[in-house]
């Protein structure tokens, strides 16, 4: 049976009159008068441009400002056409082909054609220090045969003409369009990696008018769309000038706030919004298995007997939510009794000593920086010893991905709200790099019907694998962190993705009419 998406409504509907309206869908749903200025305070420091890098919330937000890809998941789930018209499954579901809208064009007015989203989709392919295109894009035929940093071998990506795109599978993926609505996947741009984003040409609503490095982006509408005519994006991770912006009434949305920012700190006139993540983020423990003393699963066992659970809530406050269950389906998550007699256990099966080191890293600005310490602490009393890594911005990231680290706080959010989509960070590939933003280092070759590219054609068992992973100890999940921000009262609210937190991002594009199909038979 052939399901089918959209068809294309008339030519009319083409150009930069396609351009999402954003204040009906991004930015509570009220019209902004013209000439509305958005200003938009970060309590983190600018990430750099790399629309194929490792997953990170700022960074995501900005990219959909600015450019769209093939299709988009809206803030109830669904997944919907964003650059394409409609998607086509043939009747075996191995091949998957899009129709783009009429008249695409990038910010500065070049056309954009399916050639540009050919390379799009192959552009984050090879890279060396992540592999989450890769995986994403797992059931596209020729995956398997990828290297990190070698030439991409044939792929099954096609451009037949300027405005079709097929892609041929070497195994079904009902998921695959959800999974090119990701940032950084099927987005085409004019500008590379290290031009900074003011040289970023997308074809989003938004262009970046200037950049001062560091400090300030600002973003001009376009022609064609609705929403503020400017969105001024201020990076400040300091907490007392953040809090003395906030006091001055100078931003309209505080969102990532800073760590050092009690939430109790916000003056009269603010509120602190709190909303779940979906897919859910969770504050992990990651234990890297390729290091020593942790590459030793007593070490492992040991850590996480030492961590006081009550001690990571209360330091956490209203950045945290106890976890119970972890995988996606699966039942409750057993945490690790705090047990000095099992920690001592665990040191003398592994002929560790009375004591041992590790380095813990961390985000300096995100939630880890308030449990740092707490572990830190913990741990001491026991003899393990711990020498703290705060870290910021790309360094952060840069370490979590390839540094000498033991022991790190990662803020991480799964793929796709299945199995999947959480093992697919947690497990190294044979090769390559990991495919998210941090490395476990753990390798193993039980999850690669799950997970492998141009395999992963087993459904997982959540119980099963969430088994596993207490086994190993590789991660341990601390926390739920839901989505934080301050807002202005009496002002327009950003809307809320249950995936990207708090945005002035657009929604869905208009729909050509009618009802799309997100899945394959």
């Amino acid at each position: 049976m052939m399901l089918r998406a959209l068809r294309p409504r008339a030519a009319s509907l083409c150009g930069l009159a396609l351009l999402i309206v954003l204040a009906g869908a991004g930015c509570g749903g009220k019209a902004l008068p013209r000439g509305t200025r958005w200003v938009w305070l970060v309590g983190r420091p600018e990430p750099a441009f790399d629309p194929q890098g490792p997953p990170e919330p700022v960074r995501w937000a900005l990219q959909r400002l600015l450019s769209r890809g093939l299709t988009e998941q809206d803030s109830a789930g669904g997944v919907v056409p964003a650059a394409a018209a409609s998607w086509e499954w043939s009747a075996d579901s191995l091949t998957l082909t899009f129709r783009l809208r009429p008249g695409l064009v990038f910010a500065d007015g070049t056309p954009c054609t399916a050639g540009d989203f050919r390379r799009g989709l192959a552009s984050g392919l090879a890279r060396t220090d992540h592999a989450s295109s890769l995986w994403l894009l797992g059931a596209v035929a020729g995956m398997g045969r990828v290297r990190a940093g070698k030439p991409l071998p044939a792929l099954g990506i096609e451009a037949p003409d300027s405005r079709t795109l097929v892609l041929r599978l070497s195994r079904r993926d009902a998921r695959l369009p959800e999974k090119l609505a990701l940032p950084g996947t099927s987005e085409p741009w004019r500008g590379e990696s290290g031009v900074g984003w003011a040289g970023a040409r997308g074809i989003g609503p938004y262009r970046v008018a200037s950049e001062e490095p560091g400090r300030t982006l600002t973003l001009l509408r376009l022609a064609g769309a609705a929403g503020p005519d400017t969105i001024v994006v201020r990076f400040q991770p300091v907490a007392a000038r953040v809090l003395a912006s906030v006091r001055a009434g100078a931003p309209d949305l505080v969102w990532p706030i800073p760590g050092g920012l009690a939430s109790e700190a916000r003056p009269e006139g603010w509120r602190l919004e709190v909303r779940e993540a979906l897919p859910r983020r969770v504050l992990l423990m990651v234990m890297r298995a390729d290091l020593p003393p942790t590459s030793r699963l007593p070490a492992r066992h040991a850590l996480t007997h030492a961590v006081n659970r009550d001690e990571v809530m209360e330091a956490l406050g209203a950045r945290g939510r106890r976890l119970e269950t972890w995988l996606p389906g699966a039942g409750a998550y057993e945490f690790p009794a705090l047990d000095e007699v099992r920690v001592r256990d665990w040191m003398a099966r592994g002929k560790l000593g009375q004591a041992f080191h590790v380095t813990l890293a961390y985000d300096a600005d995100g939630a880890g920086a308030r449990v740092a310490r707490v572990l830190q602490g913990g741990w001491s009393r026991l003899g393990i010893y711990a020498e703290l890594r705060p870290l910021r911005g790309d360094r952060a990231g840069r370490e979590l991905l390839g540094g000498l680290s033991h022991v790190a706080l990662v803020e991480a959010q799964s793929w796709t709200d299945d199995p999947a989509g959480t093992l697919a960070q947690l497990i190294m590939p044979l090769r390559g790099p990991a495919a998210g933003a941090f490395r476990t280092g753990w390798r193993t070759r039980e999850f690669d019907g799950w997970i492998a590219p141009g395999r992963g054609a087993v459904a997982p068992d959540p119980d099963a694998a969430q088994a596993r992973l207490r086994e190993e100890q590789v991660a341990l999940p601390l926390a739920r962190l839901p989505w934080l921000w301050l807002a202005r009262e009496g002002h327009p609210a950003a809307a809320f993705h249950p995936r990207y937190g708090p945005e002035c991002a657009p929604g869905p594009w208009p729909r050509a009419g009618g009802a799309v199909t997100a899945s394959a038979p």
